[in-house]
Order: C-alpha cells, then sequence, then structure tokens
C-alpha cells in the first residue's frame, strides 16, 4: 500500500514540474543578474555546429551551468540542444525557428527548457567583448595568408600556454613573430608578404583566450615594418589611409599589376595630385584626396609591392598615398576646340560604341589631337585617358560629369573621360537637335564609384 502511494506522489510530483514547465518554458537564472539574454530557438546543424568554439555536455545540464562555461571562454553566444549539450561561439550560421521547437526540459531544472534534437536555445553575451591581436612594444602589422611556403619559416613553437608575449619573447633574436592556429609560434627575419583581411585570424590563443592566434592557414604577425619613402618622382608621402570599394579615396584612373612598385604607380599617375597603392598589385590616382579617408597607423598598410617586395603597397583596404604638391589645377573640358564646342560626359561600351567611323589611340592624346582627327564629322570623344573616337551618328547618353574623371596623358590639364565614358565635343551650329536622357549608373566592372545623382545638359544634335 505504501508503495502504491509513494509511486503516486513521485507521478503528482511530475505532473507539477511538467505543468510549471509549461508556464514557464524558458525560464533561467535571475534576469536582473543576468549577463546572457535569450535569443530564440534555432536549428542546431551537426554537420555544422552554429557555435562551434566550444562545448561540454552533462545529465544534469541547467542554463546557469552552460552560461557559466561559455562565459569562462568569453564566447558571444550560447545555446543548449537536446537537454544536456552546450555549446560556445562568436558567431551564427542560421536562422531562428519557432519557440515551440524548443521543447526539452533541461535534466538539472526541469523548469527551464534546453532546446530539443536538433534545435538549439541560444542565449547572448551582453558583456561580450570581442578578442583583439595583443598590444605589444613591436608594432602589429596585421593578418597574413600562411599557406603552401611560411610566411615566416624559422623556429616552430608549439604550445598550450601560448599567446603573443611568449611568442615574442621565443622570437628575440628575430626580426618578426607570429602566432597561427592558437597555439603554434613562427619567427622569421624576412617580412610577410600576403596580407589577409583581420576577420581571417579568429582563433583564441591557448594562453589567453582574450587574445587572437592567428587561424588554419592564417598568422598575426608583429615586427618593424618597412618605412615609406618620402618621395617617389614629384610624389611625397602622405600616409596610410583607409579605402573602401564602395567609397575610394582616389576616384580618378586605376591600374592593377602585378609586378606593382611605387615608381610604376607614380607614373601611371602623373599629372595627377595623389597616387595611392593598394592590396600589392593596385595603383589609383586621384584629384583629391576624398573626406571618406582616414588616416591610420603605417603599421597598417603593410602588404610588399607585387613588383618590389622591400616597398609597401598598403594592404586589405588600406592605401598608401601620396601627394604632388606642385600638381597642376584640376583638369577642366574645353569649352570650344577646332570647330567643335563641348557637350557633356557619354556612355560608351565596347559591345556598342557611342562613335563608331575613326578609332584613334595615343599616350600623347590631348582634346586637340583628337578634334584634328576628327575634323569633317558631326562628333569626337575622348576616353579612358587615351582613345579618340570619331562618327556622324551618336549612340549612348548623357552620363553626370564627375564618371569623365581621366587626365588626357598628353595634357593633364584636360579631362579625357574613364573607362566607358567619354568627353563628347559636337560641331558648331547642327541643324536639329534632341533631347538626352540621363543615363543610369554604370554597371561596367571598369567604371568604380559611380554617383548615384545626373546632371543636367544641353541638347545634343542629331543628325541624319
Amino acid at each position: 500500500m505504501a508503495s502504491t502511494r509513494s509511486s503516486g506522489l513521485r507521478a503528482a510530483s511530475l505532473l507539477c514540474l511538467a505543468a510549471a514547465a509549461q508556464a514557464f518554458p524558458h525560464q533561467s537564472f535571475k534576469r536582473e543578474e543576468a549577463s546572457f539574454t535569450r535569443q530564440g530557438c534555432f536549428v542546431g546543424n551537426v554537420n555544422g555546429r552554429i557555435l562551434n568554439s566550444k562545448d561540454f555536455a552533462s545529465d544534469s545540464m541547467t542554463v546557469e551551468a552552460c552560461a557559466s562555461f561559455c562565459s569562462q571562454n568569453k564566447s558571444k553566444y550560447f545555446g543548449i540542444e537536446y537537454g544536456r549539450e552546450c555549446y560556445c561561439g562568436d558567431t551564427l550560421t542560421t536562422e531562428p525557428v519557432s519557440d515551440d521547437d524548443c521543447s526539452f526540459a533541461c535534466p538539472g531544472n526541469p523548469l527551464q527548457k534546453c532546446g530539443a534534437g536538433n534545435r538549439l536555445d541560444l542565449y547572448i553575451n551582453n558583456l561580450y567583448a570581442p578578442r583583439t591581436p595583443a598590444t605589444l612594444e613591436t608594432p602589429y602589422l596585421g593578418c597574413f595568408v600562411d599557406e603552401g611556403a611560411r610566411a615566416l619559416p624559422e623556429n616552430l613553437l608549439g604550445a598550450d600556454d601560448m599567446t603573443a608575449e611568449k611568442c615574442a619573447a621565443h622570437c628575440a633574436d628575430f626580426s618578426y613573430f607570429g602566432v597561427e592556429y592558437g597555439r603554434e609560434c613562427w619567427c622569421g627575419n624576412a617580412p610577410p608578404i600576403h596580407s589577409a583581411p583581420e576577420s581571417a585570424c579568429s582563433m583564441p590563443c591557448a594562453g589567453d583566450d582574450s587574445q587572437l592566434c592567428g587561424a588554419g592557414g592564417r598568422i598575426n604577425v608583429w615586427g618593424s615594418p618597412l618605412p615609406s619613402p618620402e618621395e617617389v618622382s614629384d610624389f611625397e608621402y602622405a600616409g596610410c589611409y583607409t579605402d573602401k570599394v564602395d567609397q575610394r579615396s582616389l576616384r580618378g584612373k586605376k591600374t592593377v599589376d602585378s609586378t606593382m612598385t611605387l615608381e610604376k604607380c607614380a607614373t601611371s599617375c602623373a599629372g595627377y595630385s595623389y597616387f595611392g597603392v593598394e592590396f600589392g598589385v593596385e595603383c589609383y590616382c586621384g584629384s583629391a584626396l576624398e573626406a571618406s579617408a582616414e588616416e591610420r597607423p603605417q603599421a597598417e598598410c603593410s602588404t610588399r609591392c607585387g613588383g618590389n617586395y622591400d616597398q609597401v603597397c598598403g594592404a586589405s583596404y588600406r592605401i598608401n598615398v601620396f601627394s604632388n604638391p606642385e600638381c597642376v589645377d584640376e583638369p577642366d573640358n574645353l569649352e570650344s576646340v577646332g570647330g567643335f564646342t563641348y557637350q557633356s560626359c557619354w556612355t560608351d561600351k565596347v559591345d556598342l560604341r557611342a562613335l563608331t567611323d575613326v578609332v584613334e589611340r595615343s599616350d600623347n592624346m590631348t582634346v586637340q589631337t583628337c578634334a584634328a582627327v576628327c575634323q569633317g564629322y558631326n562628333y569626337f570623344g575622348v576616353e579612358y585617358g587615351r582613345e579618340c573616337f570619331c562618327g556622324n551618328v551618336l549612340q549612348g547618353q548623357v552620363a553626370p560629369e564627375s564618371q569623365c574623371s581621366y587626365h588626357c596623358m598628353g595634357d593633364a590639364t584636360q579631362l579625357c573621360g574613364a573607362p566607358d565614358r567619354m568627353n563628347l565635343y559636337a560641331a558648331a551650329a547642327p541643324a536639329a537637335t534632341s533631347t538626352a536622357e540621363p543615363a543610369p549608373a554604370a554597371t561596367s566592372s571598369t567604371v568604380e564609384d559611380v554617383p548615384t545623382s545626373t546632371m543636367a545638359q544641353p541638347p545634343l544634335p542629331t543628325y541624319e
């Protein structure tokens, strides 16, 4: 009889716990003291965990236990799955699902929910501070690729208490040192060459998880950066600046060359007020340094030039900028030349030319040169700094003046279009006129930083 009564009491107790769990489906630690906030129920992918930094399992799992474990590991998120599995991590790789999908009670506290099969109860750490490379007396150079030939090939040390400080001491007799894969230290006397985005170096150091220690095939490197020269040709060094794909710091001509050097870029940008080198192989010219450019420490411009490893050519989203204090005035269009008058910046395409009758290219191109070539035609246009087009029939549309930004190679005081853009001139006294509509922003990969606004232009003549 006693056994029956005991079984009944246990059943009643379980029913009460179940009812409480229904009433408080996601109760956790004291809310006023909590440093974590619940984010919802998420899909937990076994083949690719959405939280993959640290994990542990317990048959007495609670929300507090998982929070404590992931707090010690300084993780941004923690999540509980399948009732007993705890996961930590700094990034998410999936989307939330219905809270009803997270239905398992925590075995250590049935009043709490601990996910379900392939479902994760997810929390965020409100006190999270992202890991950063250690700040040392030796300048930090950045994150670099370390695949194939070693970026720093000497004196490997592996240690489960690895820190940047430990690696610095180990490599005291070398010019450069770096940490990789959480626990590896590498030394070298030659600087690393191929930079990588900072986000690619994401693993915590085994000896101090507040520090970053590279990743697989990626290494955080410290050492003495090569100084940029004070002068290159007529240009003086201005500093290391930020650069963005959608907001270029220098908006003129761009060239890409796997054998780039400072001298090559300076020559390419002759006549411009500025030139800049970026990512080892890219050269940019400009008449002004845009306000969006922010000056950064020289150590952030650490990528060697593709054509001269003794020179620095910016880095990922970092550009070494040089200025010419005695540069010519801002280039402009000629109002009239050789019986032609200036019309506007105009669209052009390789597969659908605006003017098709005569094409001439010259590294000494000027507006006067093109006007002389095109005598007897209704139109001429100068493009890409060195190209001249003539024709009697005009295709294309008006484009914003800001899209025609290249200096003429034969006279840097004149404008000669840009990639897929020409400065258009028309013969005087047209017999008829038509109105051209503004062109949409350029979609060609060769034209960058196209403003979305359009500029009103005078009507252009149409010739039958």
